[in-house]
């Protein structure tokens, strides 16, 4: 081994409790845990998506039983093959363009529906001109890598808009007005999951221009609901941010109890607005609402681990310049779903945590919060 690969490699206790999470989300155990974790450079999204789409295709793990080393024996069939083949080529591609390597993320025809599926909120920052390019780059590398299944997307400019629109190919897009300054944008994943219908709902209460994106889609069976959102942004602007909220909760109250619904997007709350949802009470208003019955909040619903809460943390990303000494963090992006009783979120976690190559900026001045989830048959 290298000493450039040993440089890769985080320490021990950071390689065990990514053994212990892996084993926890998969249901296997550590020593099927360090064969993907290895093969993927540690990286706990990575291996987890690997290890969804050899189950997706067909392949299957056996763990060694009574070995006093971690080994194991992985039976997969050409399809299964393909797709680790595949995201290994994704992970290990260079930072330049990928148009070479498009092969590569092309998805599958498979007449199976899928056991589990993936998703990925963010808000990308598209406003902010500094190394917007490679930004934008990175956030489209993240998202070629890691093949969530869906992806809302917040803060899209036209132009931003349309450089992912060339450089993912294999996904569907629809925005929420790519005419406007900014937008959002949902993206779904060709011959993976199939859209029904989409449509623009403007909230009666707003000075930026900001509505709730609602596509109707579904994965084989599994009827789904994806509500995409950028409420009211700014401390001023709170009421009419509780308004907005309200508003989504209800829409999500109207849809039919068989569909599957996510509600995700930058909600832009603050601390003290999580404490007046909670009291359904808001200054100048008779209610919030809360969400509905049936409804979690998925960063609380997984765990409230503290090391994902935060997804505008101005002490661990220097996008944004605050000053002062006190550096905020808030959780201003988040998942809220209705299950249906049809699937289970199995692991809540960030990407764009690393900072872009040649630049100082990370991806984006939030986190992007990626979800996993198991359909149940």
């Amino acid at each position: 081994m290298s000493d450039e690969e040993d440089a890769n490699i985080p320490d021990a206790d950071t390689c065990q409790a990514r053994c212990v999470e892996f084993a926890k989300i998969t249901g296997t155990d550590e020593a099927c845990a360090q064969f993907f974790l290895q093969d993927h450079d540690w990286d706990l999204s990575r291996s987890l998506n690997s290890y969804f789409e050899a189950r997706t295709t067909g392949g299957g793990v056996h763990v060694v039983p009574g070995s006093s080393e971690a080994s194991a024996i992985i039976t997969i069939d050409d399809a299964a093959a393909s797709a680790l083949e595949n995201d290994r080529k994704r992970a290990r591609a260079s930072d330049g363009d990928s148009s070479d390597g498009a092969d590569t993320s092309r998805p599958k025809l498979t007449a199976t529906p899928p056991k589990r599926f993936s998703f990925i909120t963010w808000n990308i920052d598209g406003l902010d001109d500094r190394s917007l390019k490679k930004r934008m780059k990175a956030v489209c590398k993240i998202i070629e890598t890691e093949a969530p299944d869906i992806v809302f997307l917040q803060e899209l400019t036209p132009n931003t808009y349309l450089y992912i629109e060339a450089k993912l190919p294999q996904y569907e897009l629809f925005s929420a007005g790519a005419d406007r300054d900014y937008f959002t944008a949902t993206l779904l994943r060709k011959f993976r999951v199939y859209s029904d219908g989409h449509r623009i709902i403007e909230y009666a209460h707003t000075s930026m221009g900001r509505n709730l994106l609602c596509v109707e889609a579904h994965i084989g069976p599994l009827k789904l609901t994806l509500l995409n959102t950028h409420l009211e942004s700014t401390k001023a602007h709170s009421d009419t941010r509780m308004k907005q909220l309200r508003d989504c909760f209800s829409r999500i109250s109207a849809t039919s109890p068989e569909r599957v619904t996510i509600f995700a997007g930058d909600l832009n709350l603050r601390d003290h607005e999580k404490y007046l949802q909670a009291r359904c009470f808001c200054a100048q208003m008779k209610s919030v609402g809360g969400p509905p019955a049936g409804v979690s909040d998925l960063w609380e619903r997984c765990g409230r681990r503290r090391e994902v809460e935060f997804t505008w943390d101005t002490q661990r990303n220097t996008n944004k310049e605050v000053p002062g000494r006190f550096k905020p963090r808030l959780r201003f992006d988040r998942v809220y779903l209705r299950d249906a009783g049809r699937v289970t979120p199995v692991h809540f976690g960030l990407v764009g945590l690393e900072k872009v190559t040649g630049t100082q900026s990370f991806p984006s001045d939030h986190w992007g919060i990626q979800v996993y989830f198991s359909i149940d048959q």
